[in-house]
């Protein structure tokens, strides 16, 4: 019997006459489709684990191809990045030591050191430690070309987390002062360390306002640079005085060629910065710009620094003009933009009136204003430093005809005021107390 036959039987079985007969053709077509499905799903699973395994080593060939072209970019980038090998930089000790195959001694990270001997910042001297030694590299790199002739003098090192960036570019001499004596052996562990290299290191424990550079850093045919992460509460003081060394030509700035790569806060750095009719201008930015061209060169947020303080810092680069725009003595010209700046939010004449006696200030400031060819109903951040200039010039001239006006201090008669009354308070408690001794006495 054919298949055809077969087939055509097993579909003309008359139900009714045997429910026997009936479940069998229906199991037996069950088995026929059951294996047919079984047969169809192997095939399927095949052909996906095929497709599966060629995406994979599809995706396995691109993935290697992209991965093998980044690195090969970055490598190109980081290469670029190399500036040459600087030739005899290197005394030839320090060459021979690294051709014998002998090694520096293991120098600490600063965090190591800091826990070693147990450094805490002081608070009433302002000290906050960078860790980071991207951003101390980053600000000794404003700086510009530190060579092997060069100078360097860092104010306020601390642990020494910037003067290991100021190490790295090779100075001839190096000179660190610090005021807390805590710090001398983190620092005298790099002079050691530096020995071989012949860069001369010098500490000295004590404050940058009285520390006298002159007497340290005699040669001046040597480039200086300057550079410190100074403490908040010396840093405006400082630069005022290193301003007016500046116009001297004295103490660091014997030569013209001294920059100042220093941190302030970040609202006093944006003060020394600030341009013409900026809100912020004040006292300092006039200051900073007869005598310096200051740039804000970046801001470090706080959260850098350990203890970190409640104000981010801005990193300031001041370099010495070669011209200077004045030569007034800097102590009147400061006189002079100080008191314009006491009333910053008031007219200019306002401020620089209290230069002069109440009888005569406001027929003189209008006669030197007059002179001076400025205007005198605009505010003190709208004045440009030649402004400033040919006010303080006309101040200037004012008291050399006028002598007995130089002494004058507006705050005086308050101050003499306020003195007359506390010594009037202590003579009544004075006085009380011994009548009160009487009385209990008798």
């Amino acid at each position: 019997m054919s298949g055809n036959e077969h087939k055509q039987q097993k579909l003309n079985v008359k139900y009714a006459d045997s429910s026997l007969k009936l479940d069998k053709a229906q199991l037996e077509f069950m088995k026929l489709i059951e294996e047919q499905n079984l047969e169809r799903v192997q095939k399927l699973k095949r052909l996906r684990r095929n497709n599966l395994m060629t995406a994979g080593a599809l995706i396995t060939s691109v993935v290697g191809i992209y991965a093998y072209s980044i690195l090969s970019v970055k490598q190109e980038k980081f290469l670029d990045d190399f500036e040459e090998p600087r030739k005899s930089n290197m005394s030839t000790a320090a060459v021979r030591v690294l051709k014998s195959g002998l090694r520096l001694p293991p120098l600490p990270t600063l965090r190591d050191i800091v826990k070693l001997y147990n450094l805490r910042a002081v608070k009433q001297l302002s000290q906050n430690f960078l860790m980071d030694e991207r951003i101390t590299d980053k600000i000794v790199k404003q700086c510009g070309r530190i060579d092997s002739k060069d100078a360097v003098l860092e104010v306020g090192p601390g642990p020494g987390g910037i003067t290991r960036s100021i190490i790295r570019r090779e100075p001839k001499h190096i000179v660190l002062v610090e005021k807390d004596a805590r710090f001398l052996p983190t620092l005298e562990l790099l002079r050691e360390c530096v020995a071989p290299l012949n860069i001369h290191m010098q500490i000295f424990v004590g404050d940058i306002l009285t520390f006298n550079i002159e007497n340290h850093l005699p040669d001046i045919t040597q480039r200086l640079h300057l550079i410190g992460n100074l403490p908040f509460s010396i840093s405006t003081r400082l630069l005022i005085n290193w301003l007016e060394d500046v116009s001297l030509r004295r103490g660091a700035f014997r030569r013209r060629d001294t920059c100042m790569t220093l941190t302030f806060q970040k609202e006093v750095a944006e003060r020394i910065c600030a341009p013409l009719g900026h809100e912020q201008r004040c006292r300092l930015s006039v200051m900073s710009q007869i005598w310096t061209q200051p740039f804000l060169k970046f801001v470090i947020p706080g959260t850098a620094f350990v203890p970190k303080p409640e104000v981010d810092v801005g990193v300031v680069k001041l370099m010495p003009l070669k011209e200077p725009k004045t030569t007034l003595d800097f102590r009147l010209v400061e006189k002079v933009v100080r008191h314009i700046f006491n009333m910053r939010q008031k007219y200019c004449r306002r401020g620089f009136g209290t230069l002069f006696p109440p009888d005569q200030r406001e027929s003189v400031t209008f006669e030197l204003f007059k002179e001076a060819d400025v205007e005198d109903t605009l505010r003190p951040f709208q004045l440009s430093v030649d402004e400033c200039l040919r006010l303080a010039k006309a101040y200037s001239n004012f008291i050399q005809k006028n002598p007995e006006v130089e002494s004058y201090n507006f705050r005086a008669p308050k101050r003499e005021a306020f003195e007359a009354k506390i010594i009037s308070d202590a003579s009544k408690k004075f006085v009380h107390l011994i009548i009160y001794g009487e009385n209990r006495n008798n």
